[in-house]
């Protein structure tokens, strides 16, 4: 699946792929195994403090973190440097990342920390990790729902281990489509304005709209066919790695507005769906 793409490659990202095919599935396997031991961990270390943790910090206007964010992406670091000495880690708190290194683990230790913060009960751990800046392996852990979505470029996509898949709604307007919006929009009234113009034409071309605030989990409900399509511009690494392999694995597509490769660390316009709706939300956010 996650080699049958109508995404528009280009020569450079076609080699990387070529490079995972040789991938072994049983190490693949056995990573994944691990991922999934230390994120609900984390998840579960997390919901002690739901709706009410010790110390809430800015890094923006609007972009929290708690301590539990940072005692969750040292959990999760110090476990995965421990069985994968040789791989760089990239996390939301430390943000610094070894490019000298061609696996990389790209981890949000809370994605939806306002959500976490105030009791909204929508926000989940997300780790994934990227050849060469491409996702092969992902786990995302929803705690309030005791959810877990896993899945790697060999295996198929599960959750609490029961395979899913995309659902196979072929038109827009039939379609609940889930967005966000980036931190800029608070400050930046031009980013704002046209973020705007996306959300006020997709909810006239769809059948909902929907905003959650927490990227990673989103992406999943798409994966298990509970949404259609999701899109957001200025998504960070974190947001999106797990939750792209996730979503490839159950038969989605993921593309940039230009129907080619997705780079996860671009923060532009982000398009996920279940396939068969792809060109329609292109056309409408164009």
């Amino acid at each position: 699946m996650f080699f049958e793409s109508k995404i528009n490659y280009s020569d450079e990202y076609k080699k990387t792929l070529q490079e995972i095919k040789g991938f072994s599935k049983s190490k693949l396997d056995k990573c994944l195994k691990k991922v999934e031991t230390i994120a609900i961990k984390a998840g579960k270390y997390s919901l002690k403090y739901f709706g009410c943790p010790k110390q809430i910090s800015k890094k923006g206007k609007n972009d929290l973190f708690t301590e539990v964010d940072v005692k969750n992406e040292k959990i999760i670091r110090e476990y995965l440097t421990k069985h994968y000495p040789n791989f760089a880690f990239f996390g939301e708190e430390t943000n610094t990342i070894d490019n000298t290194k061609d696996f990389t683990w790209i981890v949000d230790p809370i994605d939806g920390t306002s959500n976490f913060i105030n009791g909204y009960p929508f926000y989940c751990v997300a780790i994934g990790l990227a050849y060469k800046g491409v996702p092969i392996l992902g786990v995302v852990y929803a705690p309030i729902t005791d959810s877990l979505y896993k899945a790697h470029c060999k295996s198929k996509t599960y959750k609490n281990n029961k395979v899913i898949r995309v659902n196979s709604t072929d038109k827009l307007i039939d379609s609940i489509i889930i967005t966000g919006f980036y931190y800029n929009a608070t400050t930046d009234d031009d980013f704002l304005n046209d973020r705007m113009i996306d959300f006020a034409n997709m909810t006239k071309n769809a059948l909902a709209i929907r905003r959650d605030g927490a990227a990673a989990l989103d992406i999943c409900l798409i994966a298990e066919g509970i949404g259609s399509g999701f899109f957001e511009y200025g998504l960070s690494p974190w947001d999106i790695c797990a939750s792209t392999i996730i979503l490839q694995q159950a038969g989605g597509l993921v593309s940039n507005i230009n129907m080619r490769e997705y780079n996860i660390f671009s923060k532009r316009q982000y398009i996920a769906s279940n396939a068969k709706i792809h060109k329609e939300i292109l056309a409408v956010l164009k």
